[in-house]
């Protein structure tokens, strides 16, 4: 009886060790894209599962850009759970810079000050292995090696909830109308990079120079000056939009194209007929990542070409070039011909002129 029952103890410890112990690549292997079936990528899988099966990042929420579906799969095929702090590039950049880069293992911001983070050597030296095939001007490397680079890109625009907004505004110009009393939303271009591409957008319409910086502040403080405005926010908000408290917000096109689709409310993408600008979003990689393999992982996922085909399913713009669009997406883009007036930044313009902007924003509008 005795043997018996400690068999059946022995068959519980083994039964309950296989389903605690960790995958192995054969058993992940079926999941895992051919192009991602490598020996290299079995190395860093390896690596990142012996460094905690998490990685951390900086602005990458799963409202944005798709990330919910990114991580969704990154976790899905290598086992890797996703914790992330959102807030804006320029808060990411203070943050990695006051912290090291060594809190959180990748991080999104807008290209320019993903620059500087690269110029201060906090960003890794690490390359993905399809880092040459990102276009030369969507990428960079510091005197010290460090490197940045955009992974997507996108339009700035505005999404209308056409059940408080009879007359849906078609230009930057028609905000300007009391009709819209109460109703804007936009990110502060103090704290979000956003909000910096958003008065670049208003500048480049109403001046034809995107980093006439005061032209397009000027037009946003007229704005606030006739109560149109309904709040500046620190950090993406779709909640107030969803319950009808806000009427128009202000973002890049491909998220006003999934908030259209999920919220429920119905809305109208509008791509501002008097001007408009695009840009690229960037990942980096930390300096000193409390997971360096994993953020490697995640990269060569990221950059490759399913990882980059993954931005399509959130209407977003890949940064590879020749990635094909899914039959599934194609008809819930906007087409082509909305796109008539359409900038893309300069980013060593946009990182010249950006603390000025911000300085300046802060005079004329300030915490209205």
């Amino acid at each position: 009886m005795k043997k018996a029952i400690f068999g059946i103890l022995l068959s519980l410890i083994f039964i309950v060790g296989t389903f605690a112990a960790d995958p192995t690549w054969a058993q992940i292997s079926k999941n895992v894209p051919d192009e991602l079936n490598t020996p290299y990528i079995r190395t860093l899988w390896e690596a990142a599962i012996k460094e905690g099966k998490t990685i951390y990042s900086y602005g990458m929420p799963d409202v944005w850009a798709n990330y919910g579906g990114i991580f969704g799969e990154f976790q899905r095929i290598f086992g890797i759970e996703h914790s992330d702090i959102d807030m804006g590039s320029s808060i990411v950049l203070a943050r990695m810079t006051e912290e090291n880069a060594s809190k959180n293992d990748i991080a999104d911001l807008k290209p320019s000050l993903a620059s500087v983070l690269a110029d201060k050597n906090l960003t890794s030296d690490y390359k993905s292995l399809n880092w040459g095939t990102i276009p030369d001007n969507q990428k960079g490397q510091a005197p010290n090696n460090s490197v940045w680079q955009a992974a997507y890109k996108g339009v700035l625009g505005f999404l209308v909830n056409t059940n408080l907004v009879k007359k849906v505004p078609k230009k930057w110009q028609d905000l300007a109308d009391p009709q819209y009393k109460g109703l804007l939303e936009y990110l502060d271009p103090r704290a979000t990079g956003t909000g910096v591409n958003t008065i670049e957008a208003v500048s480049y319409a109403v001046s034809q120079d995107p980093y006439n910086y005061q032209a397009g502040i000027d037009f946003m403080k007229k704005l606030h000056s006739m109560g149109v405005v309904l709040s500046v926010e620190p950090k993406t908000q779709v909640a107030k939009f969803q319950i009808g408290e806000t009427g128009i917000l202000i973002n890049f096109d491909y998220n006003l194209m999934q908030w259209k689709s999920e919220l429920g409310v119905p809305a109208e993408v509008v791509i501002p007929e008097d001007g408009t600008i695009a840009s690229g979003g960037a990942v980096v990689m930390a300096k000193n990542a409390p997971h360096p393999n994993t953020a490697k992982l995640f990269m060569e996922f990221l950059f490759s070409k399913y990882g980059q085909s993954l931005f399509y399913e959130g209407y977003v713009s890949p940064i590879l070039p020749g990635i094909s669009v899914p039959d599934k997406v194609k008809s819930k883009l906007l087409a082509p011909s909305e796109y008539k007036n359409v900038k893309f930044i300069d980013y060593k313009k946009d990182q010249e002129v950006t603390p000025k902007l911000q300085e300046y924003y802060n005079k004329v509008i300030g915490g209205k």
